[in-house]
């Protein structure tokens, strides 16, 4: 998701121009086969560079140069400030940075001593800031840009800068400080009149949704993908449109939607094959993987990470090939085979290992043109001082023996710079490589606990309803036939009200906490509104105050205590509403559970109480808190205060 925004800037520069380019660079070159005034002429080349920038970079150029050479000597500032731009610009897109700074700083200080709207220049010397990753810097321009473009009520030029500092901050992780800024390019693509703004709406309501995913805010990130798609389907945009499915998906399996999830990517499956995006096909057949593995439905799976794995190969985009293996380590993991998790893992690594080595290789490439470059001019001055020594004798040679002293500088600067490179590169690697091992470890030992607790579960219900049921029929069958007073019989039934405390005794002790939730509000909100839609009782969640962090085993326990106050009410408090609130004030978290049930004894509950009351009593102890109990005809009301200060964060 973090490449859309860049890919949506280019589009919104070139959408209202691309379908028609060709026709009009044909234009102007009839034009220029005329004879022109001087300042037309150079009007027209200046033109050329600029439609060549979407079709051949290399002809932009000459086209720009020449523009910027006619206006120097016709003192055209004006063209003179576009050529520099555009020239600067054909440099930027094929990644010569030196020269498309030069170039930009050139036509900034034209636009900038003649009065003219330089709002162009601040968006491409920020975007060539990105590129060089120098972010910080990037930010600085794009924010002075949107102060001049407000100052000179450009529109247009404020909401390219906004979308490309979101895609700045997006690069840094920063997601909540990306959605403000696409926000408001949002306010501006809703109020303008300029048709390529609007059209961007779709895509930029998808980019907000995209961060809030990262943010695992699921609820925000459906709200906006939905809005994008409906102004997509409005545009039939129909990429997008796929993009739109493509994200519901993921959503819905993040939060254990699992067969909504795959009607919306088979959605974006079906228009990604008919638009032949392949590394975006990618994207649907690996997510369609992982649904189809938590589904358990193992062939399926591992039929469409194949195609995925296939694609991805294909276009040779060793990132992509990663990310499929990561997936699939993550889904066999999810189905408790580690050693398959653990064989796709290690392929996910190396290529991960390949792409640092490529990008290492591509470094060193660069440097080693630089070198050739410098020692081929060097090897030509050379010369020409070996030709004028015998003119110019013992001074000739003590230049020459300078320029030798420089070339030597020169090299071991080189070589200096692409060491620190490697190093830093080799540096960067390994400390990837320890941090996916760790997450492989954390993630391995994750799933062995949960399938313990699932187990340990599936025991304990089988005791609790089936062994203990089957044993009370039995006790029931046998006292029927008491009237023959039979002493073994009376024994019997004895031995079978031994055996069914024990069965509870057994059931209490395997029941352990389990929570797939990381964070307790989102859990609690979704059980709350899950358990509303499958019972006739009125069941909401509200959540009072600060944010609540707390260790994982503290959430567990607060949980499980929710479920069975709320089971509780359902089974047996015959109530129409049952209200869960939870609130955190500085150190402390105030948990209330009540219903307008029929109540009951408390009296009777303290000294006679079922194994749901006993898991609750033990857990309010481990957390060391306290509950207050209040029960009558109008009602049942549990009030737990846990002090956060006795905890210590995971």
């Amino acid at each position: 998701m973090k490449t859309k925004i860049s890919i949506l800037i280019v589009l919104i520069a070139a959408k209202s121009i691309l379908a028609q380019t060709s026709s009009i660079i044909d234009s102007l070159k009839l034009e220029l086969d005329k004879k022109q005034e001087d300042t037309i002429k150079a009007q027209v080349l200046n033109d050329l560079a600029y439609y060549y920038l979407y079709q051949n970079i290399d002809t932009s150029l000459i086209y720009g140069k020449r523009a910027e050479k006619l206006a120097t000597q016709i003192k055209y500032t004006k063209i003179k400030a576009k050529a520099n731009l555009y020239i600067g610009n054909a440099f930027l897109y094929t990644n010569r940075y030196d020269s498309a700074k030069y170039y930009f700083e050139n036509s900034f200080q034209i636009f900038d001593s003649e009065g003219l709207d330089k709002s162009a220049v601040y968006s491409s010397l920020g975007m060539l800031c990105k590129n060089q990753g120098d972010y910080i810097k990037a930010i600085e321009i794009y924010l002075e840009g949107i102060v001049y473009d407000e100052k000179n009520k450009n529109e247009y030029g404020k909401f390219i800068k906004l979308l490309n500092l979101a895609n700045v901050y997006m690069i840094l992780d920063e997601y909540q400080k990306s959605i403000d800024h696409q926000i408001e390019a949002v306010a501006i693509s809703k109020s303008t009149n300029n048709e390529n703004i609007k059209f961007a709406l779709g895509t930029i309501l998808n980019n907000i949704g995209g961060n809030y995913v990262q943010l695992s805010k699921f609820k925000l990130a459906s709200d906006y993908f939905n809005e994008s798609l409906i102004v997509n389907l409005k545009n039939e945009n129909k990429k997008e449109i796929a993009r739109n499915y493509n994200n519901l998906g993921v959503v819905s399996e993040k939060q254990n939607q699992l067969n909504k999830s795959l009607i919306l990517l088979k959605k974006a499956l079906v228009i990604r094959e008919e638009l032949e995006d392949k590394d975006e096909l990618v994207e649907t057949h690996m997510q369609l993987g992982v649904t189809y593995g938590k589904l358990l439905q193992k062939d399926i799976s591992q039929s469409h990470f194949n195609i995925a794995l296939e694609l991805a190969k294909n276009i040779n985009d060793l990132s992509l090939i990663s990310e499929v293996y990561l997936a699939l380590s993550d889904t066999y993991l999810l189905q408790n085979s580690p050693q398959q998790a653990l064989a796709n893992f290690k392929s996910h690594t190396q290529y991960k290992d390949s792409i640092l080595q490529v990008d290492h290789l591509k470094s060193i490439s660069e440097l080693e043109i630089k070198y050739k470059t410098k020692k081929k001019d060097n090897e030509i001055l050379t010369q020409q001082l070996e030709l004028e020594q015998s003119a110019k004798g013992l001074q000739k040679k003590k230049t020459q023996f300078n320029y030798l002293i420089g070339i030597s500088t020169f090299l071991l600067l080189i070589s200096f710079l692409s060491w620190l490179v490697f190093k830093q590169r080799q540096k960067r690697k390994n400390q990837e490589i320890f941090t996916l091992k760790r997450e492989f470890k954390i993630k391995t030992l994750e799933t062995l606990i949960q399938g313990e607790e699932k187990e340990r579960l599936r025991i304990a219900k089988e005791l609790h309803d089936g062994v203990n049921g089957d044993l009370s029929a039995i006790k029931y069958k046998l006292s029927s036939i008491l009237e023959t007073n039979d002493k073994v019989i009376k024994e019997v039934v004895s031995m079978i009200d031994e055996s069914c405390m024990h069965v509870r005794a057994i059931s209490h002790n395997l029941i352990p906490p389990s929570l797939e939730k990381l964070n307790i509000i989102e859990a609690t909100y979704e059980y709350c509104q899950n358990m509303d839609e499958i019972h006739p009782q009125n069941i909401n969640f509200q959540h009072i105050g600060d944010p609540i962090q707390i260790p994982k085993s503290v959430e567990i326990n607060i949980f499980r205590i929710i479920q069975e106050l709320v089971t509780n009410s359902l089974n047996h408090a015959q109530a129409n509403e049952i209200h869960v609130q939870m609130s955190c004030r500085r150190n402390s978290i105030h948990l209330t559970v009540e219903d307008n049930g029929k109540g009951f004894d408390t009296d009777q509950v303290k000294t006679n109480s079922g194994i749901g009351l006993e898991n609750v009593k033990s857990r309010i102890e481990c957390l060391h808190a306290t509950m207050d109990l209040i029960s009558n005809n109008q009602g049942t009301s549990y009030t737990i205060e846990i002090d956060t200060d006795k905890f210590d964060d995971n």
